[in-house]
């Protein structure tokens, strides 16, 4: 019995490594596949912005010639809201190796930034599997949240969200563990990757409270935890660590992080998104924005699965509160480490949520500022699985794993089709004509596929494209080699043999008028997926 048991466990480590194996060739054969997205030019300057500051307070050698690479602007006056060490990381790369060829920089910078959420989707495997003792449902957590279409695309190219994301999971694994062992070295660990979090975004300040008062809490449950030195040891660590890793915080940690979680609390953004066919300012939002987002941009099977988990935790919540305020034997909010790890879960996904809607906060481009309660809308996902497994289909779990695994195929086959334009994934509840609707593809990323057409069509040695929208065509190049990118020349539209539309517009109804597109220009090719538009190439009418 005991060899069988073993074999049984080394055949899922096996099945684990091979899955992961794949996940890495996936992403191996793919990261060249995706173009520049908006933010990527400013994260390369802000990169060297952090670097320069860093060779200049050490006195290294070589500050200055950072400026032949890249005109630098001062730190305190760029960007302080957001740490840096990736963008960092890949600036001293580029100038350690002398990488002249910018194409390779952001393929280098796509890959890496691939690689941590590959690593993050471990840690997300290793919470499911913790949860339940289960490899099985640890092994359809990873699947999840590696075949989600969005969350997979944009892996690649958003180092601001996705990386927030990755590094979320990372210190949410780390802060369980912390609750389970309130150790020396579960605090070490919990206060090095809450730094790396909030370094990425502030944001990232949401867990650690969460986690310290659980702890607290349990704490009281059971007097024989002793948390006062890993409680003192996180909250002196975990400071130094997010100083360490944010040069903003140097000369003035306490105030320049004021500074920081000011600005990003009051964030202001004077465009408009558009919702089911309005523009609205990304200031003054309906408060159903982003739980629509969600529903529509999710995979169908996972928001079904959802809705499961998430009434069944709001059920158990609101009668372990009741029980409470009557004062039942039966008082705790929660029972056992599993009960409070779906709790927090909870917590991770309602809170910002909710914030967001009570503060009006400023957003755009969907809902990519809350990717990172992605993961939890997942674990509760994974619940509801869980829950749908013990109710209904008891005896024949096998039958309920191989229906996931078909609907976990469709999905992974459908990203297959859709590649490299996951970043648009929409599933049947956002209906028809998307583009009339909703932001498509706000990152620009189309933008690539178009240039592509064109070149591989146009016959001329230069090709003048003009833009219908803000994105920036300039960055969109520089994921091409030196030769094609010679070949694009961006223009005013006037001037134009073709014009570039992916439906970006942050002006509203008051677009600007350099990007209106000419009467003589007419449509050339459409970019679609699955029938639905993400950009549109017009051509001047030379007759």
């Amino acid at each position: 019995m005991i060899n069988y048991l073993k074999n049984i466990k080394n055949i899922e480590i096996l099945i684990v490594i091979l899955l992961y194996l794949i996940f890495f060739y996936v992403g191996l054969c793919s990261f060249k596949d995706f173009g520049v997205s908006i933010d990527e030019w400013e994260m390369r300057i802000q990169g060297f912005v952090n670097l320069k500051y860093i060779m200049s307070a050490f006195n290294l050698n070589g500050a200055n010639e950072l400026d032949k690479i890249i005109k630098i602007p001062v730190l305190t006056s760029y960007y302080g809201a957001h740490g840096a060490y990736f963008n960092t990381l890949i600036a001293y790369i580029e100038y350690t190796f002398n990488i002249k060829n910018e194409q390779k920089i952001f393929y280098i910078a796509h890959y890496l930034n691939h690689l941590i959420f590959l690593l993050s989707n471990f840690y997300f495997f290793l919470i499911i599997k913790n949860r339940y003792n289960s490899h099985v449902y640890g092994i359809i957590g990873a699947l999840c949240l590696f075949l989600s279409p969005r969350i997979f695309g944009e892996s690649f190219y958003n180092q601001k969200d996705i990386l927030f994301l990755s590094f979320f999971i990372i210190n949410l694994y780390y802060g369980i563990a912390f609750i389970k062992n309130t150790s020396i070295k579960n605090s070490i660990l919990f206060s090095i990757t809450t730094a790396l979090c909030v370094d990425i975004r502030i944001m990232g300040i949401i867990l650690p409270p969460i986690i310290i008062f659980f702890t607290y809490l349990k704490h009281l449950k059971n007097k024989k935890i002793k948390i006062l030195f890993p409680f003192m040891l996180f909250l002196i660590l975990s400071p130094a660590v997010i100083i360490l890793f944010w040069p903003f915080l140097w000369e003035n940690p306490i105030n320049n992080f004021v500074e920081a979680f000011t600005i990003m609390s009051n964030f202001y953004w004077g465009g408009y998104n558009l919702y089911f066919g309005k523009y609205v300012l990304g200031s003054n939002l309906p408060w159903h924005y982003i739980p629509v987002w969600i529903a529509i941009s999710t995979p169908i099977f996972y928001v079904a699965l959802f809705l499961f988990g998430f009434f069944s935790i709001s059920l158990r919540i609101k009668k372990r509160a009741f029980a409470i305020k009557n004062k039942s034997s039966n008082k705790d909010l929660w029972s056992g480490d599993d009960e409070l790890q779906d709790l927090i879960n909870y917590l991770i996904l309602v809170l910002p949520i909710f914030l967001v809607i009570g503060f009006n906060s400023t957003l755009y481009d969907g809902w990519r500022h809350l990717y990172f309660t992605y993961p939890s809308f997942l674990y509760i996902s994974i619940k509801g699985l869980y829950l749908i497994n013990i109710s209904l289909f008891k005896k024949s779990s096998s039958t309920l794993f191989l229906l996931t695994g078909f609907f976990l195929f469709l999905i992974g086959y459908q990203m297959i089709k859709d590649h490299p334009h996951q970043n648009v994934y929409f599933n049947f509840l956002a209906g028809k004509n998307t583009h009339e609707k909703f932001e498509v593809d706000y990152w620009g990323l189309a933008n690539k596929q178009a240039f592509e057409l064109l070149l591989s069509e146009e016959d001329k040695k230069t090709i003048h494209i003009g833009s219908a929208g803000p994105l920036s065509l300039e960055n969109s190049k520089k994921i091409f080699d030196i030769e094609d990118r010679n070949r694009l020349i961006i223009t005013s539209n006037d001037r134009a043999d073709y014009i570039i539309d992916n439906y970006r517009n942050w002006y509203g109804e008051h677009k600007k008028d350099r990007y209106k597109i000419p009467n003589n220009f007419k449509i050339y090719k459409n970019i679609t997926i699955r029938g639905r538009n993400i950009i549109s190439i017009y051509k001047k009418n030379m007759s």
